[in-house]
């Protein structure tokens, strides 16, 4: 082993290896996890980013490749979730050979990522993501994977890089599916920061990208995002084109079906159309089986069930997210789902129950720092301590809309109770 090795000693218990002095452990990441299996998923963490960050020249000397085997052993007899041991193990046995093959380490990466964020830990997640596309520098998929994840988990200027980076690296590789993935997480951000102009022009091109190599659920993606940019610009017919558009090149794609299903339900939702909207959520919730995502799809009921007068519509929605809160994981949904409810309660006239479940969204929104959810549940709470003789959040439509909003509501709920659609996450 070289004297210039970044490890330098077994630790005591054989399970990882010891980091020299004045290494500080990363609170953040082992905050994430329970304390059975924080440090050792750290430990290796550390081993693969030191490895990642040193030139290809220097690797093959970094580690003793006799300790490595026995961390490697200990690790497949830890007591850890299969989905953390096995690509854990991979990992500290790539690392343990003469030139690890990028390819199997980066998988091992992402496998311990999706594992973390399916614990909540975000990031553990994103230090395992990043490692992989550090793994593979030259392969554009794993750099679109760290920005998306990126974008969706708080970082959006290091999101964008990555996205930049994954384009360049598709675009040189004639990778055209990835191409038009990095296009429409590009086009995201844009939307996310404001910047609708820029967005479409790149939600275009990766429509044209699509059309082109014939990539028929990236072509409903980008239709979807244009929907989106539409219905933030106020214009309705183009938004329902989008849509209908969209519901056609995603066929039996039960993920993004569901996903284009729940957004044109919100939109008309919060336009007014609460029967209408009602109807898509109510065939949506089977399709989502994790707590958080059913936690939203359930506020969502309870607020178009508030607003077209049907109050047992919304208890049931009430009293099912009573019975979820507690099987919620990250509570990312949460707080937006109790304000949904308040609303829907303040559109019975419910005011006593409006506000006490205000001030859970109200205090769920503080809890994760959610500036935006906990001001307008503030407002509402304040709202509804002084309600006005007849108020109301957003007046019901009394007509139903037009005809081409109804048909492709119909086919959305037609779409939705096809056999083949599956249960998907919303996240």
């Amino acid at each position: 082993m070289s004297p210039e090795s970044p490890v330098r000693s077994p630790a005591e218990d054989g399970t990882a290896a010891a980091f020299p002095p004045g290494v500080a452990l990363p609170p953040e990441v082992l905050a994430e996890l329970p304390p059975d299996m924080a440090f050792a998923v750290w430990q290796v963490l550390r081993s693969v980013t030191l490895w990642t960050g040193e030139p290809e020249h220097r690797r093959a000397a970094m580690f003793d490749a006799a300790y490595m085997k026995e961390w490697e052993r200990r690790l497949l007899t830890a007591p850890l979730a299969p989905e953390a041991r096995f690509p854990l193990a991979v990992i500290v046995n790539e690392l343990a050979g003469p030139a690890p093959g990028g390819g199997r380490l980066s998988w091992a990466c992402v496998c311990v990522a999706d594992w973390a964020l399916g614990r909540g830990a975000t990031r553990a997640a994103l230090a395992f993501a990043e490692a992989a596309a550090r793994a593979a520098p030259e392969h554009p998929r794993y750099a679109w994977l760290v920005g998306r994840l990126m974008r969706r988990h708080g970082n959006p200027r290091g999101g964008e890089r990555w996205l930049r980076r994954a384009l360049k690296l598709a675009i040189s590789q004639r990778d055209w599916e990835t191409q038009a993935r990095a296009l429409t997480g590009l086009g995201n951000l844009c939307v996310e920061t404001g910047r609708y102009p820029e967005a479409r022009e790149l939600h275009t091109r990766s429509l044209r990208v699509s059309r082109r190599w014939r990539l028929r659920e990236q072509e409903g993606m980008a239709l979807h995002d244009l929907m989106v940019i539409a219905i933030e610009e106020g214009n309705r017919v183009e938004a329902e084109l989008h849509a209908c558009g969209a519901l056609d090149a995603y066929g039996q794609s039960p993920q993004r079906l569901c996903k284009l299903a729940h957004d044109v339900a919100y939109w008309w939702m919060d336009g007014g159309y609460y029967r209408r909207a009602l109807g898509i959520f109510e065939a949506l919730l089977g399709h989502f089986p994790r707590p958080d995502d059913r936690m939203q799809v359930v506020g969502n009921i309870g607020r178009a069930a508030g607003g077209c007068g049907d109050r047992a519509a919304f208890d049931a929605a009430w009293h099912a997210s009573d019975a979820l809160d507690p099987l919620l994981v990250t509570r990312e949904t949460a707080a937006t789902a109790l304000l949904e409810l308040a609303y829907g309660a303040v559109s019975l006239g419910d005011w006593p129950l409006a506000a006490s479940i205000a001030q859970r969204a109200a205090d769920a929104a503080r809890d994760r720092s959610e500036a935006t959810v906990l001001s307008r549940a503030s407002d509402l709470l304040e709202a509804v301590q002084h309600p006005n003789p007849t108020p109301s959040v957003a007046a019901a439509r009394s007509g139903s809309g037009t005809a081409p909003a109804d048909r492709l509501a119909a086919a959305l709920v037609a779409s939705l109770r096809e056999p083949a659609i599956e249960a998907v996450a919303l996240a």
